[in-house]
Formats: C-alpha cells, sequence, structure tokens
C-alpha cells in the first residue's frame, strides 16, 4: 500500500497556483484535508468529479421549495461542494491520473450545475414571491452564463492546426478570464460574486432575504460579462488583424 503524505508535504508536492481574490483560495487550501481522506479510498479524479456533481445537483434542487431555511443550507452544502472541486485536482496531480475526460466533466459539471442553481433559485422566489418576471430574471442569468462560454474562440473551430495555435494565443491573453485578474482588488470582488464559492455574494442575499434582488444582481453581473467577452474578443481579433496587415504591408 502507497503511504499517504502529510498534509504539509502534500501541499508541496501538488499546490497550484491560486487566482488573487479571496474565497477561491480558501477552497483550495481547505481541499487538501478531504484530499488526505480520499487518498486512502478507492477514488479515481472523475469519480471525485462526479460526486461533487450530484451533491450540487441535488441540493440546488431543494432550493425550489419556498421554504427559507431549506434554502440556505441547501445554498452552503452547494457552495461547500466547490471544496470537494478542489479535490479531484489534487487526487489526480498526486496520483498523476489525469484524464481528458476528467477534465471535460468538470468544465460540463461548473456549467450545468451553475445555471442549474439560478434556475432552481428563481424557482423557490417565484413560489414564496408570486412574481412571474423573476423566472424571466434567473433565465436571462443562466442564458448570459451559458452564452459567455459559449461565443469563447476557441481552436476547436479551426482544423488548421496552425491556425487554431494562433486564434488560441489571441483570444486567450493576458487577463481574458475575469477570474485570471492580476489586480488584485479586481480579483476580489469577481471571486466575491463567483457562483462556486462559499459565503459570497448570492450566499448573503440569501441569507438577508433579498433572494430576488440578487438574481437581479447576477443577471446584471453575468450579462456584463457576456458583453465584455465579445467586445474583448472582436477587438483583440480585430488588432492582431490591423498589425499583421500592417507588417505584411511593410
Amino acid at each position: 500500500m502507497q503511504k499517504i503524505p502529510s498534509l504539509k508535504e502534500l501541499r508541496r508536492t501538488v499546490s497550484k497556483q491560486s487566482t488573487k481574490g479571496f474565497l477561491n483560495p480558501i477552497c483550495d487550501f481547505l481541499a487538501f484535508y478531504p484530499a488526505k481522506i480520499f487518498l486512502y479510498l478507492p477514488f479515481n479524479p472523475v469519480q471525485i468529479t462526479v460526486i461533487w456533481i450530484l451533491i450540487k445537483i441535488i441540493t440546488a434542487l431543494l432550493m425550489t421549495t419556498d421554504n427559507y431555511l431549506l434554502t440556505i443550507i441547501a445554498l452552503i452544502i452547494f457552495q461547500l461542494a466547490s471544496i470537494l472541486d478542489g479535490v479531484d485536482g489534487i487526487v489526480a496531480r498526486y496520483r498523476k491520473d489525469y484524464s481528458y475526460n476528467g477534465i471535460y466533466l468538470d468544465y460540463v459539471g461548473h456549467y450545468f450545475c451553475n445555471s442549474l442553481l439560478l434556475i432552481c433559485l428563481a424557482i423557490g422566489t417565484y413560489r414564496s414571491s408570486g412574481k412571474a418576471l423573476i423566472l424571466l430574471v434567473g433565465a436571462l442569468g443562466v442564458f448570459s452564463y451559458l452564452l459567455s462560454k459559449a461565443i469563447t474562440m476557441n481552436g476547436i473551430w479551426v482544423s488548421n492546426l496552425e491556425m487554431r495555435k494562433e486564434m488560441e494565443t489571441i483570444v486567450y491573453g493576458e487577463q481574458f478570464s475575469m477570474k485570471s485578474q492580476q489586480n488584485r482588488a479586481v480579483a476580489w470582488i469577481v471571486d466575491f460574486f463567483l457562483m462556486d464559492n462559499p459565503l459570497n455574494f448570492m450566499f448573503w442575499g440569501v441569507l438577508f432575504g433579498y433572494a430576488e434582488l440578487t438574481l437581479w444582481v447576477y443577471a446584471a453581473v453575468l450579462t456584463l460579462e457576456l458583453l465584455r467577452r465579445l467586445v474583448l474578443q472582436y477587438w483583440r481579433i480585430r488588432k492582431y488583424e490591423l498589425g499583421k496587415k500592417e507588417i505584411l504591408s511593410h
């Protein structure tokens, strides 16, 4: 049986660089505690990913009730499951058990669970308030969230390997993702609004009874993020192509 390292050794050997926010690095730090436990268990990283996805799906669905206490408990568990999201990566890096399917499943899990969270919170808020408009607000948030992911240009759109690499260099340049912002103040603000993080804006909004306002805020923030990505991609591609034409003209 392979010797399981101490927490200190585990952090030293398989830690990854966290974002410059506050909540996300805390989740990354705490993930090492359950990761050490999972190293004793016969779960592979993909199975761990499936576990946190199932936890998030179940708890999101519980939020469709108009029971305030159940909604708060479900939201806490949903967001704490994000700590498990870091466990699969730790286990994969330690065991060198990498899987492209695991990476794919991880991304699908985030997109599906966060979308489900918004919809379920909107349904629960509608059931308690009777305002049908809130369902549209939740749907707008989901639409903007998923479209901002879908419209991000990536290399799979082209078959030419050279163009694929060039496209990814243009789009995924410095600070394309808000999560990777180098400015610490911006990173903290983004971190506070990420739906996955525990004790984020959504948690405090629902806790203090402002679920409806919280949904409006997320719909607005996610729509602005969609517009930012659209404009930023277009500007970067146009700037690159103009620069290329200028070089060729000389």
